[in-house]
């Protein structure tokens, strides 16, 4: 990959529900949050010398996928009610 949008692009197609061509969907993932997790793991690229940029190849985008699940975890944590699917109707 040659650039940040290149390899944003190449993750959107493999998880983003929105993309046409998506492989394997995560629910409600969306352009920024996936751009987020791309430049976390940029910065660990950086800071940790036992982890290295791949230039874009299928490692990188599977641990951006990584970032993405461990933070919506995180997230999913600190607010369980959030990820509740419930109706308050009597159907």
């Amino acid at each position: 990959m040659h650039n940040f949008k290149q390899f944003l692009d190449y993750c959107e197609s493999f998880y983003s529900p929105e993309h046409p061509d998506c492989l394997y969907p995560i629910d409600g993932l969306t352009r920024g949050e996936l751009a987020l997790a791309i430049l976390n793991y940029l910065d660990l690229c950086a800071e940790d010398e036992n982890v290295n940029w791949g230039d874009g190849d299928s490692l990188d985008r599977e641990r951006v996928r990584d970032f993405v699940i461990e933070r919506r975890a995180v997230e999913d944590a600190k607010n369980p009610v959030r990820g509740l699917n419930f109706s308050l109707g009597g159907k």
